[in-house]
Parts: C-alpha cells; sequence; structure tokens
C-alpha cells in the first residue's frame, strides 16, 4: 500500500508503472507534484498504450528509473485503486487527478459494464465529474474500438495531415475518394479529426474536402 508519509519525507519520488496502472500513476504524479516534490514517471517492461496519450504526463514517461531517486512506487503491485486512497485520506482532487482516476474507472471497470461495478462506483464517478473530470474525453479514448476501415482512413487522413498557425491547428484533407476505397464514413473522419485536439499544443481541427470547403470545423475545450 502507497505510504503518503514516505511520499512527504522523500526529496525524489519515481512511479514505476504500465499501461495497466498509468491513470493512477498520472494523478499520483499530480499530486506529488503539488508537493513541490522531484518526481517521474517511468514505464520500464513495455510501452504504455497510446490510448493514454490525452492523460497528463504522458509525455514525461522515461524507460528507466535513475540513480538519483529515493523512493520508488510500483503501482503495478498496487491491490488498491488510487481513488481509494484519495478519499479515504482527504486529499483534495483537482481536474487533471479527476481526469486520470475517472480514465481508470473506465478501464478497470470496462466502461462501468463489469459485473463489478457497483454503486460506489457510479457514487465516486460522480464525485470525479464534480471534481472538474472529463468524462467526454476519457470516453472517447478510453472506450474507442477502431474499425478496420476507420483505420485505413486514418492513415490517409493523418499522411495528409498539416499542422499550420505555429502548430495551433490541424487540417485535415478529404479526398473524394478517401471513403470509399477504405470503407469508412464521414462520421468516422469527423471523430479521427477530433483526435488531434489532444496534442498539447493543438487549438483547432479543421477538416476540408478536394475543393477546400470546410467539412468540419472543431475547437478545443477549456
Amino acid at each position: 500500500m502507497i505510504s503518503l508519509k514516505s511520499i512527504e519525507e522523500a526529496k525524489h519520488i519515481v512511479i514505476v508503472t504500465s499501461s495497466a496502472s498509468f491513470c493512477d500513476a498520472s494523478a499520483l504524479y499530480t499530486h506529488i507534484l503539488r508537493l513541490h516534490k522531484k518526481v517521474s514517471i517511468v514505464c520500464e517492461k513495455e510501452s504504455v498504450d497510446k490510448r493514454f496519450s490525452f492523460l497528463p504526463w504522458y509525455e514525461k514517461l522515461r524507460n528507466a528509473v535513475g540513480s538519483s531517486s529515493d523512493l520508488v512506487l510500483d503501482l503495478d503491485r498496487e491491490s488498491e485503486p488510487l481513488y481509494k486512497l484519495f478519499e479515504k485520506e482527504n486529499i483534495s482532487i483537482n481536474t487533471k487527478m479527476a481526469t486520470a482516476l475517472y480514465a481508470g474507472l473506465l478501464q478497470r471497470y470496462d466502461g462501468f459494464l463489469s459485473s463489478e461495478t457497483d454503486g460506489t462506483t457510479f457514487a465516486f464517478a460522480s464525485k470525479l465529474i464534480a471534481s472538474g473530470a472529463d468524462y467526454k474525453l476519457c470516453k472517447q479514448f478510453m472506450m474507442q474500438r477502431s474499425s478496420l476501415s476507420m483505420l485505413r482512413l486514418k492513415a490517409r487522413m493523418l499522411k495528409k495531415m498539416i499542422l499550420i498557425n505555429d502548430s495551433k491547428s490541424a487540417l485535415f484533407l478529404l479526398a473524394s475518394d478517401d471513403l470509399i476505397s477504405s470503407g469508412s464514413n464521414l462520421d468516422e473522419a469527423f471523430e479521427i479529426m477530433s483526435e488531434a485536439l489532444s496534442l498539447p499544443y493543438v487549438e483547432m481541427a479543421i477538416l476540408l474536402n478536394s475543393e477546400n470547403e470546410v467539412l468540419k470545423l472543431k475547437i478545443k475545450e477549456i
């Protein structure tokens, strides 16, 4: 079990994680930063699934534990979900933590369809939303089920994507035959372009057709 006292006494904390525990790791990283501690996040065994790339600190992931750390927390070895510890210790949860913990609930309870889901699960999900969890973004990334046709279309769209306006805008070009040849549809094209808003600097995603007409424009919600 994670010891909050050990965290308070340490100078440099390393969080060891994987795809299975990254949601909790992201929330814990935020909490430790609030304590003005030096903290690193490491994934040694595998690459963390890019499905989690919308969460805070994904870009901070390293592949090795540094020698300067004086406390290593391996979240894959923790049996108790982090949100229960935060609740027990009355730790305040900010927007970043709430979003990461909500994503963890979706992961742990298979989009709340698991037989282990109960009233307590939904009650805490409600608390996280009240704390600012971006539940729509979590659902978009955590529950995505890409079809083969959508993957074909995504490959085409990403190949032609252009970043403009100092990388603040992502421009997608949809050729007339892209949907037909990939077997996809316009709604999936809209979903693909929206994923660009998860990039750190992108504030707007624009989808154009072959005649350079705007099919869809989406602005990142702040």
